[in-house]
C-alpha cells in the first residue's frame, strides 16, 4: 500500500478515485469519514487516497497529473463572506449558500 495524494477536499480525492478506478488500478480513501477527529500524537487524521499496489505509483501519478493545479493545491480554504462556511481553495461559490468567493 502506498499514499497518492492526502487533501481535506473529499471531493477532490473521490475524482481521483474515480480516475484510477476507471484505469483499474486498486485504491481507497483512508480517513474518508474520520477527517474531523483529531489524535493528540499524530495531529489531524486527513483523507489520503491510497494505492493498494506500489507498483502502480508512477501510473497513477501520470493518470492524476493532467487534474491536478499546483495554484490550487497550495492555496488555502476560504471563508464565505456571506455564510461564514470554510470551503476548500479550489471552489469558486460556497458550497452552502453559492455566494461567490471573495478575491
Amino acid at each position: 500500500m502506498r499514499d497518492l495524494i492526502t487533501s481535506i477536499d473529499s471531493t477532490r480525492l473521490g475524482f481521483f478515485k474515480s480516475i484510477l478506478d476507471e484505469a483499474e488500478l486498486a485504491c481507497f480513501i483512508r480517513n474518508e469519514t474520520t477527517s474531523q477527529l483529531t489524535n493528540i500524537f499524530i495531529g489531524p487524521l486527513q483523507p489520503t487516497l491510497c494505492l493498494v499496489n506500489d507498483a502502480d505509483y508512477e501510473r497513477a501519478s501520470e493518470l492524476l497529473r493532467p487534474h491536478q493545479s499546483t495554484e490550487a493545491s497550495f492555496a488555502e480554504e476560504w471563508l464565505c463572506p456571506a455564510c461564514k462556511e470554510s470551503n476548500p481553495a479550489s471552489f469558486e461559490v460556497c458550497w452552502k449558500c453559492q455566494t461567490a468567493k471573495n478575491e
